[in-house]
């Protein structure tokens, strides 16, 4: 008995320290986790595997009254993460569920604070929730519909489940690889300008990868926040510059050594994975070339489902060219948004009289599109396609990695801006 009590003194003791980290957002209401006030199985078996899959298992023997399996397996977990703040906070219930009947999780910590303990229970609500929704076997994502030649995968974030998804480019055809919780920003996503702590959403592409020992370096003892390592991405991209949104400084990054996992909304904007996730997604990650589509929520499709949207999209680019390679300039401005910007910060307006007066003088003109890559992204289903283009007619030659952005205007996607590629 004095062991256990020592133990159980112990769990609590620890637990409080790891809830005296800064607060990650404002407390809000949370939906009780325990179900059910079962009493202690002294005999347990621990439930092996990734430490999400441990988590999950110990809160179901919780729910279930098997006292003795959870306690086998928040000790195995704990063993394995020791900075696991939420397996931690589970280790306390367990200990206070030997005198008093718990309905949520934090229940058995008295006295700490509340903030902190919303944000564990959120992360726990979000891998429950994971559990309870694997992603569809025989489906896939809206948001991926064409990579280019070397594009071998592509990432898409759910905001709202706190999901980063990885795809396989499997001969044209977004393959499920793995996904992995993350963090976002504190004040949630729609990032609009510098230090407004969301992230944004939209598609972007991972530039430049900093390590560990390069963020040492230049930010010091601040480089722990980043863990094993950071990739930027390619924000602010140019939807987010046509737009007037500021900041900079959005990656993919590690969590810091003190802490397993992070809350589910807690970073200053960037995506934020635990340092195992991390190393692992960076083994798939092709600076300059991988997509990250940010979205409030991912959608699935059927095959054939995501069949007809793609076509559906690349016909969009192909009565474009079409167009254009016809010299039939009014068709080809009829693809364009009223609310049209270039790259070069021309409107509309602007944009037809120059292509009208270039139009006069061309006899023939041949424009070849390829290695087209499409991604939605964004809260209003933006698509972004990028393609090599090579533009011939009678007085002129271009080559150029070009990019369009079409919004749904109106009930058609309608080119919001046009312009040369950086990436991707």
């Amino acid at each position: 008995m004095t062991r256990t009590l020592h133990w159980g003194k112990l769990a609590v003791s620890l637990l409080a320290l790891l809830l005296l980290a800064p607060s990650a957002q404002p407390r809000m209401s949370v939906t009780p986790l325990y179900q059910q006030h079962p009493l202690l199985d002294p005999v347990g078996k621990a439930t092996d595997g990734s430490p999400e899959r441990m988590i999950v298992a110990a809160i179901d023997a919780i729910r279930a009254g098997r006292m003795g399996d959870a306690r086998a397996t928040v000790d195995a977990l704990i063993a394995k993460e020791p900075n696991y703040r939420l397996a931690w906070l589970l280790s306390a219930d367990l200990y206070a569920m030997r005198s008093i009947p718990l309905d949520n999780i934090g229940g058995g910590v008295a006295h700490a604070p509340a903030d902190r303990l919303d944000d564990l229970r959120r992360e726990a609500l979000a891998r429950l929730k994971r559990q309870d929704n694997p992603p569809p076997a025989s489906q896939v994502p809206a948001e991926v519909l064409a990579f280019s030649k070397n594009q071998k995968f592509a990432i898409v974030v759910d905001a709202s489940a706190s999901r980063l998804f990885l795809f396989e480019n499997n001969n044209g055809v977004p393959r499920y690889v793995s996904d992995s919780y993350v963090t976002v920003g504190k004040l949630g996503t729609e990032k609009l300008r510098e230090g407004d702590q969301r992230t944004p959403l939209g598609v972007y592409f991972v530039y430049n990868h900093m390590t560990r020992p390069q963020l040492d370096k230049t930010f010091g003892a601040q480089a722990d926040l980043y863990g094993v390592g950071a990739w930027p991405i390619s924000y602010p991209n140019e939807m987010d510059r046509r737009e007037g949104r500021t900041g900079h400084g959005i990656w993919l990054h590690g969590s810091p050594s003190d802490t397993y996992a992070r809350p589910p909304q807690a970073s200053n904007g960037c995506v934020v994975l635990t340092n195992p996730d991390m190393l692992q997604l960076a083994d798939h990650l092709q600076i300059g070339a991988t997509p990250v589509v940010i979205v409030p929520q991912m959608h699935w499709l059927s095959l054939p489902q995501w069949q007809q949207r793609r076509d559906q999209m690349q016909t969009l680019v192909e009565n474009w060219r079409n167009a254009w390679q016809k010299l039939d300039t009014q068709a080809y401005l009829n693809q364009y948004s009223k609310d049209f910007t270039s790259d070069s910060g021309q409107n509309l307006t602007r944009w037809a009289q120059q292509k009208s007066s270039v139009n006069v003088s061309k006899q023939w003109a041949r424009i070849d599109v390829t290695d087209m890559s499409l991604f939605v992204g964004g809260k209003d289903d933006t698509l972004v396609a990028t393609f090599d283009q090579d533009y011939r007619s009678n007085n002129l030659e271009n080559r150029m990695r070009k990019r369009l952005y079409w919004r749904n205007d109106g009930g058609n996607y309608k080119i919001v801006w046009e312009g040369t590629a950086s990436n991707g």
